[in-house]
């Protein structure tokens, strides 16, 4: 259920830029999704394609690229991906320490967006 307010910003944002761009309609929406965001793909493209209706967004697709979790270990510095299903009892793949930082896989930006300018502007 919380895809619902992070999808109403996320089109807040979008139309605004569009607006800026003096876009006619937005066609494609990329977005960078960490896996450990707890964010479901289809559910934002239903919230998307509810809220969207009658504006310059109607019709757009919302892109969603995942972006893996990795940390920095503490020890000896190596960074290294984290799986999901091991984010607790993560350790360095180099020398086996249980303590990183986490710099990646929390995300969700908007990287893109595809937009049509009016005609007559370009």
């Amino acid at each position: 259920m919380h895809e619902l307010p992070i999808t109403k910003s996320i089109f807040k944002t979008v139309v605004e830029r569009a607006k800026a761009e003096n876009a006619t309609e937005v066609r494609r929406v990329v977005l960078e999704v960490g896996v450990l965001r707890d964010f479901i793909p289809a559910i934002v493209q239903k919230y998307w394609d509810y809220i969207s209706p009658g504006s310059v967004a109607q019709g757009s697709v919302i892109e969603i690229r995942e972006v893996d979790a990795t940390a920095v270990c503490g020890k000896c510095g190596i960074e290294y991906t984290i799986g999901r299903e091991n984010i607790h009892n993560a350790c360095c793949p180099t020398c086996g320490y249980r303590y990183g930082t986490l710099v990646a896989g929390s995300e969700l930006r908007i990287v893109g967006i595809e937009i049509v300018r009016n005609k007559t502007e370009e």
